[in-house]
């Protein structure tokens, strides 16, 4: 408290030394520290009684002159109780406040489980459900998907015998064909061999021909050939044989190849006849028979066909 005491004022050079000291010095020193703070010690005890007679003092006159109003002291009694009673009572509500809390964490604690429990049981019936519907739903897909892919695996085989068959056929129709086409040449040649024969028997010459579709062409003097329209698939043709001596026409409508056309020459010599053998896309080949000392017929009469004048149209 403001207290100087000269005991305190020390040299610092007294409490250390870089020179070892003997055990007696030590002690020495001992005693002397302890000493001083003994008389620091009592010092202060000093100063504290001081303080504290001066302090109580004081007290005295302040609680002297407090209590000096007896009324004032009832009343601060009676507001010391009532501040008591208020403080028992908060103390009971806080207790009371603290058991309603235990007991609503209770009740929370056993509703929130008891909510966890629920939600993971409809969780899990949601998920049965739904696994169940989709179990439902994605059954007949499968089955439909089942039943096409058997139903296409059973189209390609069939597909595959068909291709198969059909190539069989393709085969066999080839052969057929290449047997009939040879039927039909063996045919030919026998027929022109034939022809052959039977213009050697009646003394006529044969002139060959091949003439083109729309074309026109004079086979021997005075008989002239036009082909108008051709049919390979029908193996028929279309056209006019015109006699230039007689200003006579015969119209040769669809006439089949093979099919001979025999006209005749007012003179008496005679039969003309005209074969077509074969007919393609864009021609047609044959021959004409015509008597070796004919110069060309006058007048014409078709065997097979049509005589018409050269004026007349021919229907196609």
């Amino acid at each position: 408290m403001g207290i100087f005491n000269p005991m305190l004022q020390h040299n610092e050079s007294e409490w250390s030394s870089d020179q070892p000291e003997p055990f007696e010095y030590h002690a020495q020193r001992k005693s002397i520290v302890l000493w001083v703070a003994v008389a620091i010690l009592a010092a202060v005890l000093g100063a504290l009684i001081y303080y504290g007679y001066r302090t109580v003092k004081t007290q005295d006159i302040h609680i002297t002159q407090v209590f000096a109003r007896q009324g004032a002291l009832n009343a601060l009694g009676q507001r010391a109780d009532a501040a008591e009673t208020k403080i028992h009572d908060l103390a009971g509500n806080w207790q009371s406040m603290g058991d309603r809390m235990t007991k609503l964490e209770g009740r929370v604690g056993a509703e929130i489980k008891g909510t966890r429990a629920y939600a993971e049981t409809l969780t899990q019936r949601l998920h049965q459900q739904m696994t169940a519907e989709m179990d439902s739903r994605t059954s007949p897909l499968e089955a439909r998907i089942n039943q096409l892919e058997s139903q296409q695996t059973e189209q390609r085989a069939q597909m595959a015998q068909v291709e198969s068959t059909l190539q069989q056929d393709i085969a066999t129709a080839r052969a057929e064909s290449g047997r009939d086409l040879m039927s039909v040449r063996e045919e030919e040649e026998t027929n022109a061999r034939g022809v052959s024969a039977l213009s050697e028997r009646l003394d006529r010459r044969r002139v060959d021909f091949q003439l083109d579709k729309g074309q026109t062409k004079e086979l021997i003097p005075g008989v002239t050939l036009k082909i108008r329209s051709v049919n390979q698939g029908r193996q028929n043709y279309r056209g006019a044989l015109q006699l230039l001596q007689g200003q006579r026409t015969v119209w040769l409508h669809d006439q089949s190849v093979q099919a001979p056309v025999r006209f005749f020459s007012t003179t008496g010599a005679g039969p003309y006849e005209l074969v077509v053998t074969n007919v393609t896309k864009k021609d047609v080949a044959g021959y004409l028979l015509a008597p070796v000392k004919a110069n060309g017929p006058t007048t014409s009469g078709a065997a097979v066909g049509q005589e018409r004048d050269e004026n007349t149209p021919a229907s196609e």
